[in-house]
């Protein structure tokens, strides 16, 4: 999942039932392909050919099945989408739309723009699925005693290969773990539930709740996240929060 920049799309080759539509554009290219703004083309065929259309943002390379996977940074078939301007779609086309921890790479303000199109582009009733890293959780290893849950996930978080650089060992791995947290991988904003909710209440949304992730009681929202899927689900779990909302 990438956070927004000044990154201009690139064309990119499109074969299958895309090729259909840069037939009608009328933009030939080379090797028998043809060949236009990629990042639109693939949009205007996934509307095309989907009834029921559903919107990741931020989707990293982890493409779901069925969906209209976007990225600011797209891999091959994944259109670009810059979630802080308004999206390439009209009003009231999505049923759903979803995003695995994409919302802390945008400021707060960017944050309640990307809510607004996302309430903008679904059409009534249509809903929203959020996973981003909760901050009461992180505040919440500072106590003490503490459980097995944090006690596990402090052990597991210290020593995890993803971080930018090795994590320095000291005293609190709580300290440690919060400020890299927060200033890692482009990190902007980290919500605590209710600044999160506040949130989807002041763009529109209604019937918020939080989940658990990987859980919904709607099918299509279900299993979703890529990281509740990985070995290491118990770290993900830990430090993740899951909202979903209703556009009314």
């Amino acid at each position: 999942m990438r956070s927004p920049g000044d990154r201009r799309t690139k064309g990119l080759l499109i074969g299958g039932g895309a090729v259909v539509i840069g037939m009608l554009l009328g933009v030939t290219g080379a090797y028998g392909y043809w060949r236009i703004e990629g990042p639109r083309l693939i949009i205007a065929d996934y509307m095309h050919t989907h009834s029921v259309r559903k919107l990741q943002i931020g989707a990293g390379g982890m493409n779901l099945s069925g969906w209209l996977n976007t990225d600011i940074e797209p891999a091959p078939w994944e259109a670009y989408l810059d979630a802080t301007k308004r999206f390439p779609l009209p009003d009231g086309a999505l049923s759903y739309v979803f995003s695995e921890h994409l919302f802390e790479h945008l400021s707060y303000r960017d944050g309640l723009a990307m809510l607004r199109e996302c309430h903008r582009t679904l059409r009534p009733n249509g809903k929203i699925r959020i996973a981003t890293p909760n901050l009461l959780k992180l505040i919440q290893l500072f106590q003490n005693p503490k459980n097995d849950e944090m006690r596990n996930y402090i052990n597991g978080k210290i020593v995890a290969a993803y971080w930018p650089e090795k994590l320095p060992r000291t005293i609190s791995p709580e300290c440690v773990i919060l400020n890299y947290e927060l200033k890692s991988w482009g990190h902007q904003f980290v919500y605590d539930p209710p600044t999160l909710r506040e949130s989807l209440e002041r763009t529109g949304f209604q019937s918020i709740k939080e989940v658990a992730p990987g859980e919904s009681d709607d099918p299509q929202l279900r299993g979703l996240e890529v990281r509740h899927n990985a070995p290491t689900h118990a770290i993900n779990d830990y430090e993740t929060m899951v909202f979903e909302a209703v556009r009314p």
